[in-house]
């Protein structure tokens, strides 16, 4: 009898596991779609430092003052590594990055 009384109980908690565990891989997958952009992110960060220089030399250039490229390309670039390093630790036990693949790597896992 108390195994009867427990079973609405039981299948609350599967029901409530599946969901937590499905929109954790969804957003895991959903975020792994957006890692791609943190390598265009980088590329910006390089870009904005001789911008910087550019502005420094020449205030007239740019309505911003040159330190504001620099804070921006720190930021940039501290975001782009700090998404990544937040998608490694994010991701659901068992779970690899399904965008990988698409990615060039110098050594492929068969």
């Amino acid at each position: 009898m108390p195994s009867l009384v427990a079973l609405p109980f039981n299948m609350l908690e599967a029901i409530g596991r599946a969901g937590f565990y499905g929109a954790w891989h969804l957003l895991y997958f959903v975020a792994c779609a957006f890692r791609a952009f943190t390598a265009f992110m980088v590329l910006a960060a390089i870009v904005m430092l001789p911008m910087a220089l550019g502005v420094f030399v020449d205030p007239s250039a740019a309505p911003m003052p040159w330190w504001s490229f620099l804070l921006m390309a720190l930021g940039i670039f501290a975001f782009a590594i700090g998404y990544n390093l937040f998608l490694d630790w994010f991701a659901p036990p068992g779970a690899t990055d399904p965008f990988d693949r698409y990615r060039p790597s110098v050594r492929r896992k068969s």
